[in-house]
């Protein structure tokens, strides 16, 4: 028995496009050919609006609109709903010392996690005024 082996036929490419050269114009100014992308109103359509949506984006990261998405830790969770019970103020009591900021005092509460709505609220009780040596900070929990 023989078996008969048929080349397969690969599809015929088109020739290729000439190279783009310059051609001068009867006096010797040079001409240039117009050059054809093939770029659409559609692609440029996609490019604003992914460029929109990257500044969007952008923007949403950098003012924190994301951190409210990051669960609490729980052993924080627990002592809040246990202060909260209770009929005395919750909170940690700290002293400053020289050089501390509500933003130094709040990591020393709360070494993990997103700081700024601690820091927003020790802002809204002691105000933006600097901090006094020996100063009686109270951080709530």
């Amino acid at each position: 028995m023989a078996a008969i082996i048929e080349p397969r036929r690969l599809p015929v490419r088109p020739a290729p496009r000439p190279a783009l050269r310059l051609v001068s114009a009867h006096d010797g100014r040079p001409v240039s050919a117009p050059v054809d992308l093939g770029l659409t109103s559609a692609h440029l359509a996609a490019a604003v609006a992914a460029i929109v949506a990257a500044l969007v984006l952008a923007l949403a990261i950098g003012n924190g609109a994301f951190a409210r998405l990051v669960p609490d830790p729980p052993a924080a969770a627990a002592a809040a709903s246990v202060d909260a019970g209770s009929g005395a103020p919750a909170g940690t009591t700290v002293t400053v010392a020289a050089g501390d900021t509500l933003w130094s005092i709040a990591r020393q509460v709360q070494p993990t996690g997103d700081l700024r709505p601690l820091v927003d609220q020790l802002t809204a009780t002691y105000g933006a005024a600097p901090l006094q040596v020996g100063q009686e900070v109270v951080v709530p929990t």
